[in-house]
């Protein structure tokens, strides 16, 4: 797994390639611990090039969003493939994030 952070138009992105399993899943919840104690108004997860992600990668995601949540930030997915717009759809995270496909 390869995660990068920028900044652009005012909002973090952080970019996620590769695969999210539970050993990775830690290195996730680190990169997310730091972007929450920058307190950004907008993070936006762009997942073009992830692969796979299994429930612990997806429950780092729903961490995210509700640490933002508390601070009134907003939390926004985007560049996701069919396959894992369908575990999503099926963990109902589109209920809770705007998630937007490739």
């Amino acid at each position: 797994m390869d995660i990068k952070v920028s900044e652009s138009e005012g909002k973090l992105v952080v970019g996620v390639k590769g695969d999210i399993y539970i050993d990775q899943a830690d290195e996730l919840l680190e990169t997310f611990n730091n972007i929450i104690e920058k307190g950004p108004e907008e993070v936006l997860l762009d997942l073009k090039g992830l692969k796979s992600i299994t429930s612990s990668g997806i429950g780092k995601i729903v961490l995210l969003y509700k640490e933002l949540q508390k601070k009134k930030g907003v939390l926004r997915i985007e560049g996701v493939n069919d396959t894992i717009m369908e575990i999503f759809k099926i963990v109902k995270l589109d209920k809770l994030v705007e998630i937007r496909g490739e």
